[in-house]
């Protein structure tokens, strides 16, 4: 294998893996933009991939070929990035529901608001320190990944790990609230 560019790499040949990223970066950029549609996104997919080559050398397999397995990689993290946008989407939906102006506003919504905003900000200030302030940071502040792990010196895969951490601890935290939300949601309509 130490004849093919991933047997250089996976033996720590930086110069292997320079010559791998530069002959498939664009192509790749290109080839995760048509599943994700945005074009800083499928960078950071497609650096997310060489960052996980790279340290994974070790394990890099004998019979993979370069463009099949690059392919194939970025394929599987931009399909595993489009299901955690969804997930995201999805609460952020809820929530914009929630908290939107109706026309037709009653006491009970209010109190409902003002319980599921004391809730939500409870379960956030109960996240462990770092995962909070990523949180924050993200939420809050509308910062993107890559400006949170250059401020905090810490990898994106850092910091999708820990807003997940967040999201999770919301939605269980809330599950009775957004079903009381929705349904409340096809009552006043």
């Amino acid at each position: 294998m130490a004849n093919t560019i991933l047997g250089r790499i996976k033996l720590g040949d930086d110069k292997a893996f320079e010559l791998l990223y530069r002959k498939y970066f664009a192509r790749l950029c290109a080839f995760a933009n048509k599943f994700l549609c945005d074009p800083n996104l499928s960078e950071e997919m497609v650096q997310e991939v060489f960052l996980k080559i790279w340290k994974n050398r070790a394990s890099l397999k004998d019979q993979t070929t370069e463009k099949s397995y690059l392919f194939q990689a970025i394929q599987n993290t931009s399909i595993n990035e489009l299901h955690k946008i969804k997930n995201r989407n999805a609460y952020q939906e809820v929530l914009k529901v929630a908290y939107s102006k109706r026309t037709e506003f009653n006491v009970h919504d209010s109190l409902l608001g003002k319980e599921l905003d004391e809730k939500i900000n409870n379960i956030i200030s109960n996240l462990p320190t770092k995962c909070r302030k990523i949180f924050l940071l993200s939420r809050k502040e509308g910062k993107k990944y890559r400006e949170i792990a250059e401020e905090l010196n810490i990898s994106i895969k850092t910091i999708e790990t820990q807003m997940s951490r967040a999201f999770k601890k919301l939605k269980l935290e809330l599950h009775e609230y957004i079903t009381v939300i929705l349904i409340s949601l096809f009552i006043n309509n």
